[in-house]
């Protein structure tokens, strides 16, 4: 059983809104694979609180961990693209997912019968969040992993908090950019490979999962090293979430003890999938045959 705690909000786009969130993209991704999951979020009393439960409601998607809010609004993120489909997002504060809360039935989960969590960076950009997720993890079993995916959003996130979720953290996704932001902050030099083997020694990090946008991407394990490029031109409509699909198949994948090549090539092939795609998650649930179809086969071995 994996626990994701984070963001659930609107994506506005100048076309109209989708739903979105980090935490909430690798959820869906997860609930639509299979995975056995609880999702943690919190979401205001509002016109928008009323859509994302009605659209979870409609998918089946758990909700027992959805936390209501009487007094704060529900997420919201205004993005823009670029000629590219590159995402700039500006990211609304003062919202229901800032204010999480720890409940003693989530803690006696992490203690019995959960296997991993996945937490972000944005979930803790307030004192209350970094609180709730530090006492979700303090109360977790030792067998319990923790996959730790970085967003560095300006003004989002302080080094005292991404450091204190490295030393929680067994699987690291993070991209080139986000590399090169955490070097910086722990005064880290050298090349891509040097900077992540200084990391993953000095947090005791058992897998980090590097994304490059069109360059592909890589796993380290250890001191081994794995490379995926992307398997054929993508018709991009937006990134926007490739990295959550990215993460959501890196999170099953470590569950289900796969190979690092299997794991990398699950996660890059359904993060081309989204690219296709407009929004984060995709409307239509068929989506997914296609994905089943080649983890069933085992294609996505190679």
């Amino acid at each position: 059983m994996i626990l994701v705690i984070g963001e659930v909000l609107f994506d506005i786009f100048p076309e109209g809104r989708r739903l979105g969130g980090a935490a909430f993209n690798v959820a869906y991704h997860l609930h639509h694979l299979n995975g056995p999951l609880r999702f943690l979020s919190r979401i205001g009393q509002d016109a928008e609180g009323r859509a994302i439960r009605e659209f979870l409601d409609r998918h089946a998607f758990p909700q027992d961990d959805l936390q209501l809010d009487p007094e704060r609004p529900s997420g919201r993120v205004t993005v823009s693209l670029d000629t590219a489909g590159t995402p700039r997002f500006e990211i609304v504060p003062g919202v229901a997912y800032d204010a999480i809360t720890a409940t003693p039935a989530l803690e006696a989960f992490v203690a019995e019968d959960c296997r991993l969590i996945y937490f972000g960076s944005l979930i803790q950009r307030t004192p209350q969040g970094a609180a709730a997720v530090e006492q979700i993890l303090k109360r977790r079993s030792p067998r319990v992993k923790c996959l730790f995916d970085v967003n560095l959003r300006p003004g989002c996130f302080n080094a005292g908090v991404i450091a204190k979720s490295l030393g929680a953290t067994d699987i690291l996704k993070l991209n080139d950019e986000e590399l090169s932001r955490l070097a910086e902050m722990e005064d880290i030099t050298g090349d891509t490979g040097t900077q992540v083997a200084v990391l993953a020694r000095r947090y005791g990090i058992e897998m980090i999962a590097l994304t490059r946008a069109e360059r592909g991407s890589s796993l380290f394990v250890g001191e081994k090293h794995f490379d995926s490029t992307p398997r054929q031109a993508v018709s991009v409509k937006d990134t926007v979430g490739a990295g959550d699909a990215f993460a959501a198949m890196l999170a099953l994948g470590y569950l289900y003890n796969w190979t690092p090549e299997r794991v990398l090539s699950a996660a890059s092939m359904l993060a081309e999938a989204v690219c296709g795609i407009e929004g984060a998650v995709p409307v239509d649930a068929g989506f997914y045959d296609r994905i089943r179809e080649v983890l069933k086969s085992g294609e996505a071995h190679r």
